[in-house]
């Protein structure tokens, strides 16, 4: 696990408490309205503009049209023109004992030539790090959505289907450095998947819990040595497939250049599933991140047990692999190229694959207005008698930050 590390920077500074409790008032009056989960990268990180004077507030709000040739993710393609707006909300407060940073985000999509596929979707991810010394920290990071797409990023449900639905991913990780090379981070994940439907429920819902402790030594100045243990528990609303997984993993993480740094995980876990028994299968994860000046490059790997997606499977095993390109072609236009795909091995149901893109081009036209031009396509195969479908979407937008 790759934690953020702490970098000073000389920023004016205000008085940021009753600003954070007017932020924190802000997100929770707009999520309670809409919760959801944004694109590959969020409209005030592609538009370029500054952060405002002495406050690390921002708020940028767009609006968009286009043409979805499959909103209704049908093997049988029903299209329709679409509008959407979006309102983004970020407060970041970097440097000092603590470090904290929000991010609100609200979309609302229309649909003209289908009923039913409207959508009120929203998001709210939290960072907060604090160092009680040099040896001591804490690290947090809380994430909520509420959305009708499907996520094809992680595991979260079912991708053939538009429901409505409330996932959160939340992180505790304690550091804490023993020696000047040794050192321990001991975590703990929870997460939540609630469906509307009872139908998508009533094998969905679920709740997942995972301790881990991992071991940190530090080979060289490049080339951490990581040997980590996890427990995991998932405990289904109504479904019988509750599991319990023990992880015995080993790795490292190096910095190949000044720019680019590896981390590569791996071992064995060992799973017991509810009416189905125990069995032990390969686990490993991996990341490249590249990041200089003008343009940045994230992939992630990983290869194991998922929850499964499908009703009646209820072991599932899956490879799976995203790429997330962002380049400043120029000093005003960026382009941002998101790719995810995985890999399912349903026990008993057979295989079934997945594939999506996005592409687009973001134009600062000035330190307030951002073009963007966007393509999408996705690709679900078929599983069993669930048929498959593909979907592209075209949309272009203006984007106003304050």
């Amino acid at each position: 696990m790759i934690l953020p590390c702490r970098i000073r920077q000389a920023r004016n500074r205000v008085d940021s408490l009753p600003l954070a409790l007017l932020i924190v008032a802000l997100l929770a009056l707009q999520t309670a309205h809409t919760r959801g989960q944004d694109a590959v990268a969020s409209p005030f990180e592609a538009s370029g503009a500054g952060w405002l004077p002495a406050i690390p507030l921002q708020i940028t709000a767009g609006v968009e049209a286009g043409y979805d040739d499959n909103p209704v993710l049908s093997n049988v393609p029903e299209a329709s023109w679409f509008t959407r707006e979006n309102v983004v909300l970020t407060y970041d407060r970097p440097g000092g004992a603590t470090e904290l940073y929000l991010l609100g985000v609200g979309r609302f999509s229309q649909f003209f030539d289908v009923s039913g596929q409207d959508e009120t979707a929203g998001n709210v991810t939290m960072g907060l790090t604090h160092y009680f010394s040099t040896r001591l920290s804490l690290y947090a990071s809380v994430y909520g959505a509420y959305q009708t797409e499907p996520n094809f990023q992680s595991d979260v449900g079912p991708e053939n289907v538009r429901a409505a639905y409330f996932y959160t991913n939340d992180i505790l990780a304690l550091t804490y450095h023993l020696t000047s090379r040794l050192s321990s981070v001991t975590t703990y994940t929870f997460q939540r998947v609630k469906y509307e439907e009872s139908s998508l429920g009533s094998f969905q819902d679920r709740f997942q819990n995972t301790f881990g402790e991992q071991i940190q030594f530090s080979l060289t100045s490049r080339t951490n040595l990581l040997a980590n243990y996890r427990y995991e528990v998932i405990n289904y609303d109504t479904a019988p497939t509750d599991s319990t997984t023990n992880y015995v993993l080993g790795g490292f993480d190096h910095r190949l250049t000044e720019h680019l740094v590896i981390h590569a995980l791996g071992g064995e876990a060992f799973r017991s599933v509810e009416n189905v028994g125990d069995r032990a299968d390969p686990y490993m994860e991996g990341s490249l991140g590249y990041v200089s000046s003008n343009h940045s490059l994230i992939w992630t790997t990983s290869y194991g047990f998922e929850a499964p997606n499908s009703q009646g499977v209820s072991v599932r095993q899956t490879l799976r692999t995203g790429v997330v390109l962002n380049w400043g072609l120029t000093s005003r236009l960026n382009s941002t190229t998101g790719i995810y795909y995985h890999h399912d091995d349903n026990s008993g149901a057979g295989t079934q694959d997945s594939f999506d893109l996005s592409v687009g081009l973001r134009y600062t036209i000035n330190k307030h207005f951002t073009f963007g031009l966007n393509y999408a396509h996705t690709t679900q195969g078929s599983l069993g008698s669930t048929p498959g479908y593909s979907r592209n979407r075209y949309f272009a937008g203006l984007t106003y930050t304050y």
